[in-house]
Formats: C-alpha cells, structure tokens, sequence
C-alpha cells in the first residue's frame, strides 16, 4: 500500500479515535437529527457537539442543512456506518451487542455507550 493511502487511512481513524465522534455518527445512522438532538442522545452540551460535527463536516464525513435557526446533520458516506460496524466486530464483545439509536431503531453500535 502506498504511503500517501496509509496517511490517508490514519488521518480517517483518527478522526474516529474520540468515541463521542462516534457516538454522533451512530445517531445519524437513522438519518438526519438537529445538533439538539444529537446532544440529547450523546448526553453532550450542545456547544461540544457542534464542535465535534465541525470536525465531521470539514472532514466529509456528515452533511448539514440550515433550517432557520436550526441546523440538521446527516451522514455524507452511507460506508461510515459499515466501517463502524465492522469495527465494532473487534471489540471485546464482537460486535454482539446490538443498541438502540436515538430513535428506537436497531443498531449494530449502540449511541448510549
């Protein structure tokens, strides 16, 4: 593999290595959520949530759309979530524990870690 794609693959997990970022991205799994949202679900003041979705964001890894005063965030890569679920396969639980997301639907990661 060259140098230039390994930079680029610890670049994209080091982003990942904060386990509140990943938490954010489990929540938008089941679609786009509002920053309020999110922080609900994360149990994370809102500030330091927009904080780690400007990370996301300028990384490629989430969209936003700004609706009056609020603003929405979804998943840009649909293949996070497959990264994610894989990765969680090499946990100490392998991956078997399977939460709830923020709306109640199944998810291989579950956002209340």
């Amino acid at each position: 593999m060259q140098e230039s794609v390994c930079c680029e693959i610890a670049e994209f997990i080091a982003v990942l290595a904060n386990p509140y970022r990943v938490r954010i991205l489990c929540v938008l799994f089941d679609g786009e959520a509002s920053v309020g949202e999110i922080a609900r679900a994360v149990s994370l003041p809102s500030a330091h949530v927009s904080s780690h979705l400007r990370t996301l964001y300028d990384r490629g890894y989430v969209d936003r759309r700004r609706e009056w005063k609020q603003v929405f965030y979804s998943l840009r890569e649909p293949r996070i979530e497959s990264f994610l679920t894989m990765a969680a396969s090499f946990t100490s639980t392998g991956g078997s524990s399977v939460g709830e997301s923020s709306v109640g639907e199944s998810s291989p990661i579950s956002s209340d870690r």
